[in-house]
């Protein structure tokens, strides 16, 4: 049984199509990347994925269960969010790395009840598994810009979710941030299985272990297949409208653009 299924999904908000006819399906223990340019859609259909919007049209069944049909926090607690930019704003500025991890147990942004005896147990062990993490009761607002990110994904998967997502985890992150989360991510991944949606718009941030992608453009779906025949240069090209060709290394893939725009 697929452990996602989006049956021809649209949303409209004031009159105005933002997803159109999306149709897919996750497997458990798949990696899917859902690649687009911005303003494709690609945050829109996060939300939905999450209960966070409800589509206009169409049906979206998460665990067997379709949304609508029972209580949302019942599924939300099996599902693991990163939303940076969303999460990073709203967050306490008094809170320290270990309350951040205190939160990923508790659901919530901020601290409001206390954690059991396990739960605590659990989150000193994330701390002392990551040995990155020096002051774990001083502030959040202390790290790294890429600290900041290894945290909040350590707080989604803290819960050990079947389901991981997404949303530009590594935007505007150096290349050596960006590849220390990933190997981050790596290493959870190796640990527990669980699926994931990766929301990007660059191919050189899709990790070597997402097997297929979703394409969207002007909030319709273009692609929906395995990643290496997503890598196609026509597939990217009608999304992106640019002449490209993809090139493979180390397990990743590199989109070029074929013809300079300077003389």
């Amino acid at each position: 049984m697929p452990i996602l299924q989006v049956r021809d999904i649209s949303f409209i908000r004031n009159g105005r199509p933002i997803l159109q006819s999306i149709t897919f399906s996750m497997e458990e223990g798949e990696h899917r990347v859902i690649l687009g340019k911005n303003g494709s859609g690609k945050t829109t259909l996060i939300k939905i994925l999450f209960g966070h919007l409800w589509p206009s049209s169409g049906k979206v069944e998460v665990f067997g269960k379709t949304f609508g049909t029972f209580p949302l926090r019942d599924i939300q607690k099996r599902i693991g969010i990163l939303e940076s930019t969303r999460q990073e704003e709203r967050l306490q500025r008094n809170l320290s790395p270990r309350d951040i991890l205190r939160s990923g147990l508790l659901g919530s942004i901020g601290i409001y009840e206390n954690l059991d005896k396990e739960q605590e147990i659990l989150v000193d062990r994330y701390i002392k598994e990551n040995t990155w993490i020096k002051e774990a009761d001083g502030l959040y607002l202390n790290l790294s810009a890429g600290e900041k990110r290894k945290l909040l994904l350590l707080r989604s998967l803290i819960s050990e979710p079947e389901l991981l997502i997404l949303d530009e985890p590594t935007s505007s992150l150096d290349i050596s941030a960006r590849e220390d989360f990933f190997l981050l991510l790596e290493k959870y991944r190796q640990k527990k299985q669980f699926s994931s949606v990766l929301i990007t718009h660059r191919t050189e941030e899709i990790p070597h272990f997402y097997s297929h992608a979703l394409f969207l453009k002007e909030g319709k779906m273009v692609f929906s297949g395995t990643i290496e025949e997503a890598m196609k240069p026509q597939y990217l090209e009608a999304v992106y409208d640019l002449s490209l060709e993809v090139q493979k290394s180390y397990g990743r893939f590199y989109t070029h653009v074929k013809t300079s725009i300077f003389p």
